[in-house]
């Protein structure tokens, strides 16, 4: 059985509120000399107490536990150097604190009222958010210290956001791709992520910046395909297809690549495709992948860190974090090829 704080009390011949008081720092009024402080110290190492943190945790209403939430978390295998980057960021952040960390689903849609406030955790990281009504309306009523990634400005409530700049990452693509003598251009996103908020203003971004360059778009050409890029066995047989393809992120153009390989269709000879994340992982693709880059361990750092500051009541930041994006080219672009 586990030595309890009276156990010690008793050994030490001293009351439990004076062991609480050295072991804890409890108890503001208990007075407690410094000999009998060494005793109970010494006490509780010969008995070898363990403090409970559950119970200490719960006297004081706190779990020192963050959610990382993030409805279609996807395993982490051999070409995701998204969530490898996420989750350094965030561990890094919470170990650094002495926080735990659960990965965790919507909460909003789990019931009527929503879990958020159910008291399993301090505080929410919430990942790429789709914004329902539902979610919404149940983080705005929440009491709970909440951060975002991935949520730029103008869609949902007003907490605090970790994102990168979107509109500049997709103009510097938009400005390769044209470069290399490209006009017929598409964005391509799965159906889940066109419905957050960051799929949407990278969609946008799309357009905007096609327009820069005279070059007029349509919803036809953002493109709505499976991670695992079934489509594109079609879309090649197109007399008109797109030249070049704008993909969502690294995953998913990763996925492209090796559905293209499999399709013996060259890249970037037949076909142009840019990603965006920018891990290392692109280095290791065939063709090396061309990408947006944002510094996502950077964001998840930060924002981790942010929350945490929150939840202990030292600051919280009261305006967005914007991080620029960069473009690393490699292997996977190339001029305009002909057409026989």
């Amino acid at each position: 059985m586990a030595t309890t704080i009276r156990d010690v009390a008793e050994a030490a011949g001293v009351s439990a509120m004076a062991v609480s008081k050295v072991l804890h720092g409890t108890g503001a009024t208990v007075r407690v000399s410094d000999e009998t402080a060494k005793t109970i110290r010494r006490v509780a190492a010969e008995l070898r107490y363990q403090p409970n943190r559950l119970a200490r945790n719960f006297r004081q209403q706190k779990t020192n536990t963050i959610g990382l939430v993030f409805a279609h978390f996807a395993r982490i295998g051999e070409y995701d150097g998204y969530f490898a980057a996420l989750l350094n960021g965030v561990l890094t952040a919470t170990f650094q604190s002495d926080f735990g960390l659960t990965i965790c689903p919507e909460l909003t849609e789990s019931s009527s009222h929503g879990m958020i406030n159910d008291g399993r955790f301090d505080g929410l990281l919430w990942c790429k958010p789709g914004f329902s009504e539902e979610g919404r309306e149940s983080i705005q009523r929440s009491a709970m210290p909440i951060v975002m990634m991935h949520a730029p400005d103008g869609y949902g409530p007003s907490v605090p956001r970790f994102c990168c700049d979107n509109s500049q990452g997709l103009q510097l693509a938009i400005d390769h791709i044209v470069g290399l003598g490209h006009r017929k251009v598409a964005f391509v996103i799965d159906p889940y992520n066109h419905t957050t908020a960051e799929g949407r203003t990278r969609a946008n971004a799309f357009h905007a910046a096609m327009a820069k360059h005279d070059l007029a778009t349509t919803d036809s050409d953002v493109l709505f395909w499976s991670v695992a890029c079934s489509e594109l066995s079609e879309f090649m047989t197109r007399l008109d297809r797109h030249t070049a393809l704008v993909v969502f992120s690294e995953r998913h153009a990763v996925s492209l690549l090796r559905t293209a390989d499999t399709l013996g269709i060259n890249i970037p000879n037949e076909l142009s495709i840019v990603g965006f994340d920018s891990s290392a992982i692109c280095e290791a693709t065939r063709p090396r992948l061309t990408a947006i880059s944002q510094p996502i361990e950077q964001m998840a750092f930060d924002a981790t860190k942010a929350l945490i500051s929150y939840i202990e009541a030292e600051s919280f930041p009261s305006r967005s974090f914007i991080y620029p994006c960069g473009l690393d080219i490699r292997d996977s672009t190339a001029c305009l090829p002909s057409r026989s």
